[in-house]
């Protein structure tokens, strides 16, 4: 490493020392909270002996459920909440690491001038960038990386006794997997991005805020349109009886549903949604051609981890374009000096 860049690297170390020892401290604090909240709830558990069993299954390790359903209330009541909130805390970080890390890092020196300093001393515009965001970015995809996995850890072993948590919501999927991870340095360099743009520190901080949560909105969004949904269809009384009751437990539900015609076509639930009462609607369904017949779109369980990589695809392809746009926008700077 040349001596330059050392000393560029010591510089952007001691700007950011204090936010780098503060942002260890919580992730240290969540991490040891994962593992100790996943201890105590596996410990429970094998305790119970309740490994794997859900409220709805009829039948666990051989066994009638009803004698646990006292151990699976008490361990519903016990962590399904802590799990939500931890997992909501996750994905909070990825908005605050782009408020609080990435507006700020261009963003402050731009608005006091103090980069003209660094731009005298013979540091290019570009190594001057590329430092600046290097040695953030590492730190924050390190943590992130650390607290996606526990969460990951924590996730997996609770899933089956918490059925009612559809695995495609924002909790788990943004909070476990490379999904988790991808987030971070997407907010990171819009952050960065936006404070090169605006030159202004707080304006900076509230529109990387709200960017971030408009991209968390829109990737929830697109998620089910991510792989081509599985479709279940009822008998002729309206029941899924020949579906695996398995099926409906563990796959993401609650996208498309509605009646099939006598030929098979679709209708969905809600083209009727209009019609005021009961009669009302049966008699919009009559006119649709519609039979007792259901549909359900859903994702199967196996779908999880390949919309995981998915989504993780879409979101280091955007940081990627942003990267690249933050470098391009500091070489077309103008080469005059600017007032401080």
């Amino acid at each position: 490493m040349r001596p330059r860049t050392r000393g560029l690297v010591w510089l952007v170390w001691r700007q950011h020392r204090a936010a780098f020892w503060a942002g260890l401290a919580l992730f240290a604090a969540v991490a040891a909270y994962i593992v100790w909240q996943r201890t105590q709830m596996v410990g429970y558990v094998r305790t119970h002996g309740i490994e794997g069993c859900a409220d709805w299954q009829t039948y666990c390790h051989g066994n009638r459920s009803d004698p646990l359903t006292g151990a699976l209330m008490h361990l519903r009541d016990a962590y399904r909440t802590p799990l939500l909130h931890t997992g909501r805390l996750l994905i909070a970080l990825p908005a605050l690491i782009g408020v609080f890390v990435g507006a700020p890092l261009f963003a402050r020196e731009l608005e006091s001038g103090t980069h003209q300093l660094v731009w005298t001393q013979s540091v290019s515009r570009t190594r001057w960038l590329v430092a600046k965001l290097a040695l953030p970015l590492v730190a924050v995809l390190a943590g992130i990386t650390v607290l996606a996995a526990l969460y990951t850890w924590w996730w997996r072993a609770a899933r089956a006794q918490f059925p009612d948590i559809a695995w495609g919501t924002a909790v788990p999927f943004d909070a476990t997997g490379p999904a988790a991870v991808a987030l971070a340095p997407l907010s990171f360099f819009l952050g960065a991005a936006t404070g090169l743009l605006l030159r202004r520190t707080l304006p900076a901080m509230a529109v990387t805020l709200g960017a971030t949560v408009a991209v968390q909105y829109g990737l929830g969004a697109l998620r089910p349109h991510l792989m081509t949904p599985r479709t279940v269809v009822s008998d002729a009384t309206g029941a899924f009886s020949r579906v695996p009751t398995e099926i409906f437990y563990t796959s993401w539900r609650g996208m498309v549903d509605g009646f099939l015609t006598r030929t098979g076509e679709k209708i969905p639930g809600d083209s009727c949604s209009s019609a005021v009462g009961g009669d009302a609607w049966n008699r919009c369904l009559t006119r649709l051609g519609a039979t007792r017949r259901e549909y359900e779109e859903l994702h199967p369980a196996s779908h999880f981890w390949p919309m995981q990589w998915i989504q993780a695809g879409i979101c280091l392809a955007v940081a990627a374009a942003l990267a690249a746009f933050c470098v391009w926008w500091i070489r077309r700077r103008p080469a005059r000096k600017e007032a401080v």
